[in-house]
């Protein structure tokens, strides 16, 4: 025995090896203190292969239950697998597979890992690392890495200091209906005096992966359900490290990199350290001012149209229009609305039935949009898919998905793109099928100063006390009409 296993170890080590990814793929476990769970490690095509090895480190609190792993899946009765601590103090263990006969593995062949876990597991991640597969002639294939979610408990648990917010991403579905604290993704950045405001919009359902701002009304722990969301997600000028260690982020070209200090969102221009599982905001540069003398826009009998047009636009007093961007996904669209956009800026508005003219202004700022515009005087032609998104047009009804042929959108006119991946395939695809339902969701303005105790210039700056906010929580220039509004902090009701 003591032979044959040097001469598999020289065997595993000396060959030739090339690299394949997903030889191996491990299952997600739920491990709750004092339970004992199994973690399966799946081989793919394993007729392939008759000797593999791997590493496995496991998170604090979880090992492997009395040196238990069995093989299971193969017609082999010569398979032999032997697993002991690598290292203890990174909890790692290594676990050797191969065959006496030098038999290939069976269909649907699976290593059987029992998980003990103690008082002190808590969420994390297991890593396989320097995966290695045999074949019978001796030639060897490597996979860099394969992973698994542990998962504690029901909930997560994100902890926001005095500063009333904090960032966030996780390797967990989230639901956060009716939560004491609130999730949002950054739609959008608008210069305000000599600053820069970040624009907000509040999601409930957060899939793993997105990164968020958390904020809520009081300092303290707050537990956030886990769920199962599929199918959905946002775009947005936040980007997570989702991982268990510090991320060094330096700047590139003219885009406006910021972090959240103690007191705010803060610029920095410099390398960066951002926290594990934590967020910083990346923003395209904002635009210079182009105020113009206006645009006319129609509503047919669908009460709705799409634009985009060459000059800056004020929809602040507008009480009949209300103009959106689409940030989020999940099988219908997620709009926030906007009552500044501009030049180029992409646009979904709805309405009456009617001519409207809409003012310029002198706005300065950008969306994470995932409407596309043609700010062009004349039509394009665009094809049903563009790369990795599928198109859709607005028809009367709403958006729809762009037939085989493609279709001519027209002048000063926006579509939609989502990721292929999300769009649920069809038997069909005809023009008109398949019109997406929406969904509005509210958005607010986060005015904080910066950090300026430690030297860096502010970045977003308080509303100022004549600015007022509708109750979806858009700044308005002055109320236009009677209602509740925000002004300087308070409700306000105007008769």
């Amino acid at each position: 025995m003591k032979k044959l296993f040097t001469m598999l170890v020289v065997l595993l080590c000396g060959t030739m090896a090339y690299a394949q990814t997903d030889v191996i793929k491990m299952s997600d476990v739920k491990l709750k203190p004092g339970t004992s769970e199994t973690l399966y490690v799946t081989i793919n095509e394993p007729t392939k292969y008759t000797a593999f090895q791997f590493d496995l480190k496991l998170p604090k609190g979880v090992s492997v239950k009395d040196d238990i792993a069995t093989i299971g899946g193969t017609s082999s009765d010569a398979h032999v697998i032997r697993n002991g601590v690598l290292d203890a103090a990174s909890n790692t263990y290594r676990f050797l597979v191969y065959d006496m006969k030098n038999a290939t593995f069976g269909q649907g062949a699976t290593v059987k890992i029992t998980l003990d876990a103690s008082s002190e597991v808590k969420d994390g991640t297991i890593l396989g690392t320097d995966i290695l597969f045999v074949d019978p002639n001796g030639a060897s294939t490597t996979q860099e890495s394969a992973s698994a979610n542990v998962s504690a408990s029901e909930n997560v648990e994100i902890t926001i200091g005095d500063s009333k917010k904090t960032t966030f991403v996780g390797n967990y579905d989230l639901d956060f209906t009716g939560n004491d604290a609130r999730a949002y993704i950054v739609m959008g950045a608008e210069k305000v005096g000599d600053g820069v405001s970040l624009w907000l919009a509040q999601i409930d359902k957060v899939p793993a992966g997105t990164p968020i701002v958390v904020k809520a009304d009081n300092a303290g722990t707050y537990s956030v359900k886990k769920t199962t969301i599929a199918n959905t997600y946002y775009k947005s000028f936040l980007v997570g490290n989702n991982s268990d260690s510090k991320l060094s982020v330096t700047p590139e070209g003219t885009d406006l990199y910021y972090f959240l200090s103690t007191s705010g969102f803060a610029q920095f221009t410099s390398t960066k350290e951002i926290g594990a599982h934590k967020a910083y905001v990346r923003v395209p540069a904002l635009p210079a001012a182009n105020a113009g003398n206006g645009v006319e826009v129609t509503l047919g009998s669908g009460k709705r149209t799409s634009l985009c047009t060459n000059v800056d636009l004020d929809f602040s007093k507008q009480s009949d229009l209300t103009a959106y961007i689409v940030v989020g996904w999940d099988g219908s669209i997620m709009m926030a609305p906007v009552e500044q956009a501009s030049a180029g800026t992409p646009l979904y508005i709805k309405g009456p039935e009617g001519k409207f003219t809409i003012p310029s202004s002198a706005a300065q700022l950008v969306y994470s949009n995932m409407l596309v515009g043609n700010n062009t005087d004349a039509s394009i032609h665009v094809s049903p898919t563009s790369g990795e998104f599928t198109n859709y047009f607005l028809s009367t009804s709403g958006f729809s998905k762009i037939g085989d042929s493609g279709r001519d959108i027209s002048a000063h006119k926006s579509y939609l793109q989502v990721l292929t991946t999300y769009v649920p395939s069809v038997a069909t695809a005809r023009d008109n099928f398949n019109v997406l339902s929406e969904t509005v969701l509210k958005a607010t303005v986060d005015g904080n100063e910066g950090d300026e105790a430690t030297g860096i210039n502010r970045v977003a700056v308080e509303a100022g006390n004549d600015a007022w906010f509708n109750l979806s929580g858009q700044r308005i220039s002055t109320p236009t009409k009677k209602g509740l509004y925000i002004h300087n902090g308070k409700k306000v009701i105007v008769k």
